[in-house]
């Protein structure tokens, strides 16, 4: 017989990463299009505050998304950039480039999974710390 709070704890940690998985898509095609806008760039990564603000803030969200969701932590690391690609062909749909854009965001992806690595291990961590029986 099926434990039904087991199912249950599934839908909620499957609702909270599609949650999380939206949120990276957004937050990465929002950057690029933020950056672009007020940088006045064609292209996000054609200014500084792509390098100084934007990439540094995906990689912090690549870390807090695989800390409160550490199954998979690969995913969090590339999904913002998959947004970035979404973005890039929305803004540019005849770009000639794309497909080496597309190894550079696969590139800035996989420089986010030291971050994400390193959250989802944090938050095993911690995890395993609060669910350890308290000896008395």
């Amino acid at each position: 017989m099926t434990d039904w709070g087991d199912i249950s704890e599934v839908r909620v940690n499957t609702t909270r990463s599609r949650i999380a998985l939206a949120a990276a898509l957004i937050v990465g095609a929002v950057s690029w299009f933020l950056v672009a806008q007020v940088s006045n760039r064609r292209e996000a990564w054609d200014s500084e505050v792509y390098f100084t603000i934007a990439l540094p803030a995906l990689g912090l969200l690549a870390g807090l998304l695989a800390f409160l969701e550490p199954d998979r932590p690969w995913r969090w690391a590339f999904a913002p950039f998959a947004g970035q690609a979404v973005a890039a062909f929305i803004q540019n749909p005849t770009a000639n480039l794309m497909p080496m854009g597309l190894i550079v965001f696969a590139f800035f992806g996989a420089i986010c999974l030291l971050p994400a690595a390193l959250g989802a291990w944090l938050g095993r961590m911690l995890r395993r710390d609060r669910n350890a029986p308290t000896v008395n």
